[in-house]
């Protein structure tokens, strides 16, 4: 017990450096390309803080546990928006080029859309699983795309001199912070998931509470600093391009390596939530342009709704 506390401080302390690092090697990537913040953080950032996802869904998707792998995945979705958006825009309101955020987040909620659709019966076979890896394909190859025009538009000849030069040396940062975060996250993952499982939690409850949690720290500390040095609209990429990846990439290639069993509790309590989230930060947006405080405590407030429902409701997983 007293081992699996000091991980996870041990854990938190690995993401957090990792986080800081992110957010400063991305700006300096970001500046020297001549590409926006918003893009920066919905790519390489994204990459970068979706590992740990990827790792313990793959992991329990090859052991057969489905609650896991599909918990963390959806599980990871509703803390990115509920919990991390919303301390972001309580720190700092978050402006964003509507625009690309709504291109943005019509992947991120047709991600979810075709995630209930393949697991409707509560399965979802390798195909669909596959389809959902060729959407991740797309996205990414379409961001990509998007970072070559914005590069041209920019103009080759606005590029910061000095920013260029420090490009190799952010890189490197960046790489460091990725595997900082990488294993401070599974320090988190196994010590929480070894003190859930000496409570006798159900595997659908642990991967929608503590594991998703745990895995989205990475995206927690670096949206929150990220708020902290002005630049919040690098964090709602990430969470935007971090919620796309979880849904096509990360369940897509769960389902390939096992076909998912869902129980009732996904389906039921995890879905629901998941529309409820979106509707109300892509709302936010499409009205105001912004995410303001106001949102933020009202996606916070939302989530601490989800979290009494998970240690409430239990009965729903079996």
């Amino acid at each position: 017990m007293l081992t699996d506390i000091l991980l996870i401080a041990v854990g938190f302390a690995l993401v957090a450096k990792g986080g800081d690092l992110f957010v400063d090697s991305s700006i300096h990537i970001g500046r020297a390309l001549r590409i926006p913040r918003f893009v920066i953080g919905g790519t390489l950032v994204s990459l970068a803080t979706t590992a740990p996802e990827l790792v313990v869904s793959v992991t329990a998707a090859s052991l057969g546990d489905s609650g896991i792998a599909l918990g963390n995945a959806v599980g990871s979705c509703i803390a990115n928006i509920g919990l991390i958006v919303g301390l972001v825009a309580i720190i700092m309101p978050v402006e964003v080029d509507r625009p690309d955020f709504i291109r943005r987040a019509a992947w991120m909620v047709g991600g979810g859309v075709l995630v209930v659709a393949f697991s409707w019966d509560r399965s979802m076979d390798r195909v669909y699983g596959l389809l959902l890896l060729a959407g991740a394909v797309a996205y990414l190859a379409w961001d990509l795309a998007g970072i070559v025009r914005s590069r041209r538009r920019a103009g080759a000849d606005e590029a910061d001199p000095e920013a260029r030069e420090g490009l190799g040396g952010a890189l490197g940062w960046f790489a460091v912070g990725a595997l900082c975060v990488v294993a401070g996250s599974r320090l988190l993952v196994i010590s929480g998931q070894d003190l859930a499982a000496a409570l006798g939690v159900p595997s659908a409850i642990i991967g929608f509470s503590i594991i998703a949690i745990g895995t989205s720290v990475p995206e927690l500390v670096t949206g929150v600093t990220a708020a902290r040095k002005g630049v919040p609209d690098l964090s709602l990429g990430n969470i935007i391009g971090a919620n796309v990846l979880n849904l096509l990439l990360i369940v897509g290639l769960s389902g390939t390596i096992q076909p998912l069993q869902l129980d009732a509790f996904s389906q039921l309590y995890g879905f629901p939530w998941l529309g409820i989230f979106f509707v109300t930060v892509v709302g936010a947006v499409l009205r105001f342009g912004l995410i303001r405080r106001a949102a933020g405590i009202a996606l916070l407030l939302l989530y601490a709704l989800y979290v009494i429902g998970l240690i409430g409701l239990p009965a729903l997983a079996t």
